[in-house]
C-alpha cells in the first residue's frame, strides 16, 4: 500500500513530463518560442514560491538572483571559456551565496519592510550591472553560445524546450518533496503561528533563510537558461518588472501549491504576448511601462476577487463537483504549499466513551533517556523581573521546580503568571533576574533554545496550526527530535524518520483521546478539543519542563479529569510540570506545590494544604464563605 500511494504521488509528475515533451510536436514554432520562456521563468517562480507559500517572505527584487545567475555564467562561458555545465553550477552556487550575504540582515524583517528591503536589492543589482565594465554595462553581454551536449547543440525552440524539460520537472519534484519533509510541515507551521513554532524548537530565523537561499539557487539557475536562450543578457534582466512578472505568475497560480508556479508561468507568459499586441493597439505609442501597469491591474485583481489564484479556482470547481464548499482563503494570507505530508489516517485509538486520554500510549511517547533524575532540579529562577516603562508585571520571583513534580502557579487575572512563562519559555526577555533550565542560563534567549534544553509550554490563547491536521500539529513537535535538513528532504532520504515521527505522533494523538480526529484539520474542532491538541503537541516533544497554561480552559468534566489522570502519569514519568489554571479545586488536588501570586509577586509557596490556609492567599485569591471569610481578611492586612 505505502509503495502504491508513493507510485501514485509522483504519477502527477509523469503526466507533465509527457505533456512537455509531446509539446513541440504539435505546437507552432512561435507558441514552443513562448514555452521556452514560460518554462525559464517557471523555473524562478518555484524558487519564489516557497519563499511566499513556505517560508511566508514576499521578495519584489528576486530578479536580483536571476541577474546575478545569468551574468555569472556569461562572463565565465564569454570571457574565460569555462565548460557550459560549471559554468551554470558557479552561477547557482553565486547566486545562493548572495543570498546568504544579503539573507542574514535582510530576514530580520518582517512583512513590507521586508518586501521594501528585497525591492532596494533589485534596484542595488540593476545599477551596478549597468555601471560595471565586466558586465558590458548598458549593452550588457553578447555573444554566449549555445548549450551544447554530447556534440548537440540546443538552437532550435523545440530543442531548447525539450532540454528544460527534465530540469523544470525534476525541479518542480524537488520543491514538492521539500514541501512535505520535516522543513516544510516546520515553516507551514511557522507562517500559522511562528511563537508557538518556536517553542517547539522551530530556529525559524535559520529555517527561512536556508529557503531565501534555495528560491535563489532556483532563479540563478533560471538565469543560466536566460543567458543560453538570448545569447545576450542585458540590464533588463534585473529589472523591477521581471520582479512583478515573477511575483504575479506565483500569486495567479496559487501560493497554495508549488504547481502553481508552473500553472502561473504559463498563463503570465501567455497574458505578456497578449499585452505585446493589445496594448499598443488600444493605446498608441505605447511603451513598456504601460505593459507594467498592466501586470499591476491584473494583480491586484487577481488577489481582491481570486486571492487564492488558479489553486482556489480548481479547489472552488473540485468542490462543486462534489457538492461541498470550499473556504475561501484570507486576501494576503498564505496557505500551506500543500499536504504538510502527514500520513493518512489509520492508527491507533486511545479514548473511551467520553473522550478521555488513553493513557496506554505515554510511554511511546516520553523518552526517559530525556528525562532526568527524580527529584532533581530542572528549573531555577531568581530575581525575576519585568518591566514595562513605569508598570512591574513581575517583581522579584524566586522559584525551583523539580523533576517529578506538579507545581500549580495561581493568583488572579493580571497576577504575572503568563508574564512568568513567556519569560520561562523565551517569549519575552525579562527586566532583570536569571533563569535556569536544567543549570544553563536562558533568559533572554530565543525560545527554541529553551525547547532544546527540554522545555515546552502551551498558551493561553490558543495557538494551533489552523492549515494543518491535527496530526500535523503534532508531528511538529517532533521537529527537535529529527534531523533531515534541506537537501534530505527534497531527494526524499528520510522515509524511516517520517515513519518514527508518524509513530510517536500518533501515540501523542491517541494519549488525548484525539485518535478519531488526527487527519481533521484542527481549525475545524471545537474549542475544548483544539485545546488537548496542544498539549498532546507539547508531550510529542518528549520534554522534561511542561509549562501548560490553562489546559483545562474550555474542557468538559470527564475530559479534565482525564486529562488531570495523564498528568499525574506525566509526573510519575519523571516530568516536571508546571501548571497555570483557574480552576482551583482541581489545582489543588492535583499539584504536588503551589505557588501564588499576586500583583506581580510571589506571595506564597507550599504544598496544596498548607497554601489554602495562609491568610495572604485568601485575601488575594481564594476566599472563604461567611464569617470567617472577614476574618480572616482582616488578618491578611494586618500582616501584609
Amino acid at each position: 500500500m505505502r509503495s502504491e500511494g508513493v507510485l501514485r504521488s509522483y504519477l502527477p509528475f509523469a503526466v507533465l513530463a509527457a505533456v512537455l515533451v509531446v509539446f513541440p510536436f504539435v505546437a507552432s514554432t512561435n507558441l514552443v518560442n513562448i514555452g521556452v520562456f514560460a518554462l525559464i521563468y517557471g523555473l524562478a517562480a518555484i524558487g519564489l514560491s516557497l519563499l511566499m507559500g513556505l517560508a511566508g517572505q514576499v521578495s519584489l527584487g528576486h530578479a536580483a538572483f536571476f541577474a546575478v545567475g545569468a551574468y555569472t555564467n556569461a562572463i565565465l562561458i564569454t570571457r574565460y571559456q569555462v565548460h557550459g555545465v560549471l559554468a551554470a553550477g558557479a552561477a547557482v552556487v553565486v547566486s545562493m551565496l548572495i543570498a546568504l550575504l544579503v539573507g542574514i540582515p535582510l530576514l530580520r524583517l518582517r512583512g513590507h519592510f521586508l518586501a521594501l528591503a528585497t525591492l532596494g536589492l533589485g534596484i542595488i543589482v540593476s545599477v551596478v550591472v549597468r555601471e560595471l565594465d565586466v558586465t558590458g554595462g548598458t549593452s550588457g553581454i553578447f555573444g554566449i553560445p549555445k548549450p551544447e551536449i554530447n556534440g548537440r547543440v540546443y538552437d532550435t525552440p523545440q530543442e531548447f524546450f525539450w532540454l528544460m524539460t527534465p530540469v523544470v520537472v525534476i525541479g518542480l519534484l524537488l520543491a514538492r518533496n521539500l514541501v512535505r519533509s520535516r522543513t516544510g510541515r516546520a515553516l507551514s507551521a511557522v507562517n500559522d503561528s511562528e511563537v508557538a513554532a518556536e517553542c517547539l524548537g522551530v530556529n525559524t530565523f535559520a529555517l527561512r533563510l536556508r529557503v531565501f537561499i534555495l528560491s535563489a539557487g532556483y532563479a540563478g539557475l533560471a538565469g543560466v537558461f536566460y543567458a543560453y536562450w538570448l545569447a545576450v543578457v542585458s540590464p533588463e534582466a534585473s529589472g523591477f518588472q521581471l520582479s512583478v512578472k515573477m511575483l504575479l505568475m506565483v500569486v495567479l497560480g496559487g501560493l497554495g501549491t508549488v504547481w502553481g508556479a508552473i500553472t502561473g508561468s504559463i498563463m503570465v507568459q501567455g497574458l505578456d504576448e497578449g499585452m505585446r499586441v493589445l496594448i499598443p493597439q488600444l493605446i498608441p505609442g505605447a511603451t513598456g511601462e504601460v505593459q507594467l501597469v498592466g501586470f499591476g491591474v491584473v494583480l491586484v485583481l487577481v488577489i481582491i476577487l481570486l486571492p487564492g489564484g488558479l489553486a482556489q479556482l480548481a479547489a472552488m470547481v473540485t468542490a462543486r463537483l462534489r457538492g461541498r464548499q470550499v473556504e475561501r482563503p484570507a486576501a494576503g494570507r498564505s496557505s500551506p504549499l500543500e499536504s504538510d505530508g502527514a500520513p493518512a489516517a489509520g492508527g491507533q485509538g486511545g479514548h473511551g466513551e467520553d473522550g478521555e486520554p488513553g493513557s496506554p500510549y505515554l510511554g511511546d511517547v516520553l523518552d526517559s533517556a530525556q528525562i532526568p533524575e527524580r527529584g532533581s532540579l530542572v528549573l531555577s529562577v531568581r530575581e525575576l523581573t519585568k518591566r514595562y516603562g513605569g508598570v512591574t508585571a513581575v517583581r522579584e520571583v524566586n522559584l525551583d521546580v523539580y523533576a517529578g513534580e506538579i507545581l500549580a502557579l495561581i493568583g488572579p487575572n493580571g497576577a504575572g503568571k503568563t508574564t512568568c512563562f513567556n519569560m520561562i519559555s523565551g517569549v519575552l526577555a525579562p527586566t532583570d533576574g536569571t533563569i535556569e533550565v536544567r543549570g544553563r542560563r536562558v533568559e533572554g534567549r530565543r525560545p527554541h533554545v529553551v525547547a532544546a534544553l527540554g522545555a515546552t509550554r502551551t498558551f493561553q490563547n490558543l495557538q494551533v496550526f489552523g492549515s494543518s491536521t491535527v496530526l500535523g500539529n503534532v508531528a511538529v513537535a517532533r521537529h527537535l527530535r529529527s534531523r533531515s535538513g534541506v537537501v534530505r528532504g527534497m531527494l526524499s532520504l528520510a522515509r524511516r524518520e517520517e515513519r518514527d515521527i508518524e509513530r510517536i505522533a500518533r501515540a501523542a494523538v491517541a494519549a488525548m483521546g484525539l485518535a478519531d480526529d488526527a487527519d481533521r484539520l484542527v481549525k475545524d474542532l471545537p474549542f475544548g478539543r483544539q485545546r488537548k491538541v496542544e498539549v498532546a503537541r507539547a508531550l510529542a516533544l518528549s520534554p522534561m519542563l511542561l509549562l501548560l497554561d490553562e489546559p483545562m480552559a474550555g474542557l468538559s468534566g470527564p475530559e479534565r479529569d482525564g486529562l488531570a489522570a495523564l498528568l499525574r502519569r506525566t509526573r510519575e514519568a519523571g516530568v516536571a510540570v508546571v501548571l497555570v489554571e483557574h480552576d482551583v479545586d482541581a489545582v489543588m488536588a492535583l499539584a504536588d506545590r503551589v505557588a501564588v501570586m499576586d500583583e506581580g509577586r510571589l506571595i506564597a509557596l507550599g504544598a496544596p494544604s498548607v497554601v489554602r490556609q495562609d491568610p495572604a492567599v485568601i485575601a488575594a485569591y481564594l476566599g472563604t464563605d461567611d464569617e470567617a471569610d472577614a476574618l480572616l481578611r482582616q488578618a491578611a492586612k494586618e500582616v501584609y
